[in-house]
């Protein structure tokens, strides 16, 4: 089952490699470069069925951290002037 999993996991992994493509897991929120997969896979961990993996863009993620990150900047201020 492993391999079958794994063999049928070969067309995304080419596809990511050529479009700079990161594996993303929305039930997890799991982001993984092909490189990164591989080597967990390796490691027995992620073997998960192809419907459990979409491939974005990592600028995606990169976005939503940045959103994250403004959001909380703007917390830790409202924050701030409460204290004064």
């Amino acid at each position: 089952m492993k391999d079958e999993i794994l063999e049928s996991l070969v067309p995304l992994f080419e596809d990511a490699k050529t479009k700079n493509l990161w594996f993303y897991c929305s039930y997890q929120g799991l982001w993984f470069s092909p490189r990164e997969l591989n080597q967990y896979q390796e490691e027995g961990r992620f073997i998960w069925g192809v419907d459990n993996w979409q491939l974005r863009s990592p600028l995606d993620r990169l976005s939503e951290l940045e959103k994250q990150k403004k959001n909380i900047e703007e917390q830790i201020l409202v924050f701030k002037k409460r204290m004064e």
